[in-house]
């Protein structure tokens, strides 16, 4: 049977005329109304919302949205800023904590390396408060060395040499003379810092220590003799004489200059009397603020 020929068909129906409309997939938009806050949304989930009428036009409806588009962006911001700032927080918590422990560690530290200073420096306020007697000339002296009485000095034993000091001077010119039979004995001056730690132990020791030994008349510090006096007789007065203006120490014998004396001594200063024989007493037959018995310069040596 051959095919019916093009013009056998019947005419085509006028409503036809337009193809069909063919439904497209169409994506979902989201646009802001000019007369309303509300937000719309082209929903193209059915027929019956895009026909294609005669004249070809399509037909578009639309609903509203439940949120609005300010309210959104705004909680999001709200909430990003929200994020943001916890986050911000826990770094800035646990810098705070680590910082503060770091602190605190730190400070324990100093505090362990301290403790030794701290009880060494109450230590020696405790010795300077001991050996302190102001009644006597003699006001720092140890008790189980020196037994002092008004302006007598005496050693209660002889295990070793110990030191026995006045009380701190700084300025002007200070005299200390001594009288005694005993031939182990020496007399001068002392650093005002370091008393305290030749209370049982030799003053000569100290680098910061001028000081002259009434038995052969050395002058030296720190083990050092730098020169030597006359030595005194049995009953003779020895004195010793410092200018801390100039910081120089003279000594007499009798009220005699002798020619060596130190330069340089340490300012502020005490009156040391450095002793080890037994049960001899030493007198102070004066002590205090002077005018200077100097009469020449002599041979001085340098303390510093």
């Amino acid at each position: 049977m051959s095919p019916p020929s093009i013009l056998s068909l019947p005419p085509l129906d006028p409503t036809l005329s337009t193809p069909p409309l063919r439904r497209t997939a169409l994506n979902t938009t989201i646009t802001a109304s000019e007369t309303d806050e509300h937000l719309y949304l082209l929903d193209c989930s059915s027929s019956s919302n895009n026909v294609r009428n005669r004249s070809g036009e399509i037909s578009l409806t639309t609903q509203p949205a439940t949120v609005k588009l300010g309210e959104i962006r705004a909680e999001r911001v709200v909430k990003e800023m929200r994020a943001e700032r916890v986050v911000k927080e826990m770094h800035l918590s646990k810098s705070f904590q680590g910082a503060r422990l770091n602190e605190l560690e730190e400070n324990e530290r100093v505090i362990a390396e301290l403790k030794p200073t701290i009880q060494q420096t109450r230590t020696k306020v405790a010795r300077k408060e001991e050996f302190f007697v102001s009644s006597n000339i003699i006001v720092a002296f140890s008790p189980e060395h020196f037994r002092v009485s008004g302006s007598t000095v005496t050693r209660i034993n002889s295990q070793s040499w110990a030191g026995c000091f006045t009380k701190p001077v700084s300025k002007g010119i200070h005299r200390l003379s001594i009288r005694t039979q005993a031939n182990c004995v020496m007399i001068g001056v002392l650093d005002a810092a370091e008393y305290p730690e030749y209370l049982t132990r030799e003053v000569y020791r100290s680098s910061k220590a001028a000081m002259m030994n009434t038995s052969n008349g050395y002058l030296g510090s720190a083990y050092k003799p730098v020169g030597q006096n006359t030595p005194p007789q049995e009953g003779q007065e020895w004195s010793a004489e410092a200018d801390l203006e100039k910081r120089t120490l003279h000594f007499f014998i009798d009220g005699v200059q002798q020619p060596h004396h130190f330069i340089n001594i340490p300012v502020p200063l005490v009156f040391a009397i450095d002793a080890c024989v037994k049960d001899v007493p030493i007198e102070i037959t004066f002590w205090g603020e002077t005018q200077s018995h100097v009469t020449f310069e002599g041979t001085g040596y340098n303390l510093g």
